[in-house]
């Protein structure tokens, strides 16, 4: 099975979300920009996205969900990681035709 650039982005989200003593450096957004720049070329990331912005908001995403996580500690942090995975899937995922 290969692993995807689709695949290693969600595992880098997924990573930091779940470990939130991790920093958040600018190699981890520099790596986001790297994978959407690799999703986009194979066609699993809408192509009108720019790649610095979306990167820099994933790992607001990921500042964010921390905070959920924080704020909400009753909430089980498989289903806020979950509903984190959702948001970004349909944020970047191309428009399907209709």
């Amino acid at each position: 099975m290969t692993d995807t650039a689709w695949d290693r982005l969600l595992d880098l989200l997924d990573h930091f979300a779940a470990n939130p003593e991790l920093p958040l450096s600018p190699d981890v957004e520099r790596t986001f920009a790297a994978l959407c720049t690799q999703a986009i070329e194979d066609g699993s990331v809408d192509r009108e996205l720019h790649v610095d912005d979306t990167a820099r908001w994933l790992t607001g995403l990921v500042v964010a969900h921390r905070a959920v996580r924080d704020t909400h500690p009753d909430v089980p942090a498989d289903a806020d990681l979950g509903v984190l995975r959702v948001v970004v899937t349909r944020w970047l995922h191309p428009a399907r035709p209709r």
